[in-house]
């Protein structure tokens, strides 16, 4: 599959292929160069994922606890109106 990554994270296999596949295709498609390219893309892959990892643990460092709800909402019941004088209830409003 991929490659183990610090703290049991890994890079997938399809990333790193097609990171191979760019960098192949910009060096102008040279032959014998696969495996150079892949540790590149995997290399390069490794550096932005543990930057990805950095940042999000900034994130999680921020974030803000919620308020605790001191007072839960009140649902509060309208008065029943007789049927009929429905008309006369909104008519008094």
């Amino acid at each position: 599959m991929g490659r183990e990554f610090e703290e049991g994270h890994m890079i997938p296999e399809d990333a790193i292929r097609l990171r191979s596949y760019l960098i192949w295709e910009k060096a102008g498609c040279p032959d014998g160069k696969a495996l150079e390219h892949w540790q590149q893309a995997r290399d390069e892959l490794e550096v932005e994922f543990a930057a990805l990892l950095s940042r999000f643990d900034d994130c999680e460092r921020t974030v803000v606890p919620r308020v605790p709800i001191l007072r839960p909402p009140q649902r509060l019941m309208s008065a029943r109106v007789p049927a009929g004088e429905w008309r006369a209830a909104i008519a008094a409003r």
